[in-house]
C-alpha cells in the first residue's frame, strides 16, 4: 500500500502532466469502448430486425441488392414496380404458404404540412408478416381504414378513430381520400413505429397503379426447401430478383465492415498515441527525479523497489484514465452513435452502444495491460539510477 500511495504522490506533483496524460488514455479508452459496443449492438440489432420482417424472402424487380435490403429495414421508396400478374405463379406453388404484395410509397398529408412514409400491405396477412404486433384498436377491415405507428401517433397525438386525408399525383390525376384509424401499434423499438400502413388497394388507387407492388414477401411452408423455391421461381419468372432475408444481411454487413474496419483503425492510432503518451510522461518524471531515486537507491531501496514504484504509477494512471473513458462513452453514447450513423449506409434502430460490464472491464483491464508495457522502459531505466548520480546532481 505504501508503494500505492507514493505512486499517487509522485503523479500528482505534475498534476497538468498527469491530467493531459490522463485525458489522451481515457479518450483511447473511449473510442475503443464505444466502438466494440457498438458493433455488438449493431449485429444484435441487424439479427432483431431481420427476424422481425416476418418473412423468408422478397420477389423485387431486378436491380441493386442493396436496395432491397434497404426496401425491408428502411421502407425505402425505389422508382421500379412489379408486375403483380406473378402473384398467380407464387399462389399456385405448393411450397409457399403466404406471398404477400407490399407497396411503399410517400404521400402528402396536407393537415400537417407533411409527407409521410406509407407501407402498403394485404391487412388479411398482416399478423403473419408482423406476428411480434401488438395493436391497439382493430386490422383495417376496408379499404378506408389504416394502422399507425406508434411514434406517428405519438408526435400528433393521433387516437384510435381519427380521420387522416392524404392526396397523390401518382398517375398524373390528383386523387385525395380520408381514412379511418382502426389500430395503432404498441411501441416496436423499430423501424415499424414511423410508418403508415394502408390496405395496398387504396395505395394502389391512390397512386393509380392497379398492378403495381414494390415487392412480393413470401413465406414457405417447409424452410428446408426455400433454396428449392427460390431455384424454381428465378428460372420461371423473368425480371424478377429474389433475395432472402440471410442475403440482405450479408449485403448489410458488407457495406458496415468497412466501416467497422475503418473505426478499429482509430482506435487502434488512438490506443498507441496515449501509449507513447503515458511512456512519454513517465521518462520526463523519471528525468526529473533522477537525483530523488539516487537518494532512495543510497539509503536502501532495491532496484526493483525502483522499479515496483514506477510500474505503479503507470497503472494508477492508466487505471484512472480507463475508468474515466468508460464514463465518457457511456454519457456521450447518444453523440457517438449520432456520429458513427452519419458514415454508415444503414443502422438498426434502437440503442446500440450499451454498458456492458464484461466490456467495461476487459477495457480497464486493457488499459492496465498497455500502462504496464508502455511502463517497462521507464521502469528499467529508473532501476538503473545509481546512488553515484545523485551525488553528480
Amino acid at each position: 500500500m505504501t508503494f500505492v500511495s507514493l505512486a499517487f504522490k509522485n503523479l500528482l506533483r505534475h498534476k497538468t502532466r498527469s491530467l493531459l496524460t490522463l485525458a489522451g488514455i481515457a479518450a483511447s479508452i473511449a473510442v475503443l469502448f464505444s466502438i466494440i459496443s457498438f458493433n455488438r449492438g449493431f449485429e444484435k440489432g441487424l439479427s432483431r430486425e431481420l427476424e422481425r420482417t416476418g418473412i423468408h424472402f422478397m420477389v423485387v424487380p431486378a436491380g441493386c441488392p442493396h436496395e432491397v435490403a434497404a426496401l425491408v429495414l428502411h421502407g425505402a421508396v425505389t422508382p421500379q414496380f412489379l408486375d403483380l400478374h406473378i402473384m398467380d405463379k407464387l399462389k399456385n406453388n405448393d411450397n409457399i404458404s403466404i406471398a404477400s404484395p407490399i407497396l411503399v410509397t410517400q404521400m402528402p398529408n396536407p393537415e400537417r404540412h407533411r409527407i409521410d412514409l406509407i407501407y402498403g400491405m394485404d391487412m388479411s396477412h398482416i399478423m403473419a408478416l408482423k406476428p411480434f404486433w401488438e395493436i391497439k384498436g382493430s386490422i383495417p377491415s376496408g379499404n378506408n381504414e389504416i394502422i399507425i405507428g406508434y411514434e406517428v401517433a405519438k408526435h400528433d397525438n393521433i387516437k384510435i378513430g381519427d380521420i387522416i386525408s392524404y392526396s397523390s399525383t401518382g398517375g398524373g390525376t390528383a386523387v385525395s381520400k380520408s381514412f379511418k384509424v382502426a389500430g395503432i401499434i404498441n411501441r416496436t423499438g423499430g423501424q415499424d413505429d414511423a410508418f403508415i400502413y394502408m390496405p395496398i388497394k387504396a395505395v394502389q388507387e391512390m397512386l393509380q397503379k392497379p398492378e403495381g407492388a414494390t415487392a412480393v414477401g413470401v413465406k414457405v411452408s417447409d424452410v428446408m426447401r426455400m433454396t428449392e423455391v427460390v431455384d424454381e421461381l428465378s428460372q420461371s419468372i423473368p425480371g424478377i430478383q429474389i433475395v432472402t432475408m440471410g442475403q440482405v444481411m450479408d449485403s448489410i454487413a458488407n457495406l458496415a465492415r468497412s466501416a467497422k474496419v475503418l473505426s478499429l483503425s482509430v482506435a487502434v492510432i488512438a490506443i498507441l498515441i496515449s501509449a507513447v503518451s503515458v511512456m512519454n510522461s513517465i521518462l520526463m518524471a523519471i528525468f526529473e527525479r533522477t537525483q530523488e531515486i539516487g537518494m532512495m537507491r543510497a539509503i536502501g531501496a532495491s532496484r526493483f523497489d525502483t522499479f515496483r514504484i514506477i510500474i505503479k504509477e503507470t497503472i494508477v494512471l492508466t487505471a484512472s484514465g480507463g475508468i474515466a473513458g468508460i464514463i465518457i462513452a457511456n454519457i456521450g453514447a447518444t453523440a457517438i452513435e449520432g456520429f458513427v450513423k452519419g458514415f454508415m449506409p444503414y443502422v438498426p434502430s434502437g440503442k446500440l452502444i450499451t454498458f456492458e460490464p464484461s466490456l467495461a472491464i476487459a477495457c480497464i483491464m486493457f488499459s492496465i495491460v498497455l500502462g504496464v508495457l508502455a511502463g517497462v522502459y521507464p521502469a528499467w531505466k529508473a532501476s538503473k539510477i545509481t546512488p553515484i548520480e545523485a551525488i553528480k546532481g
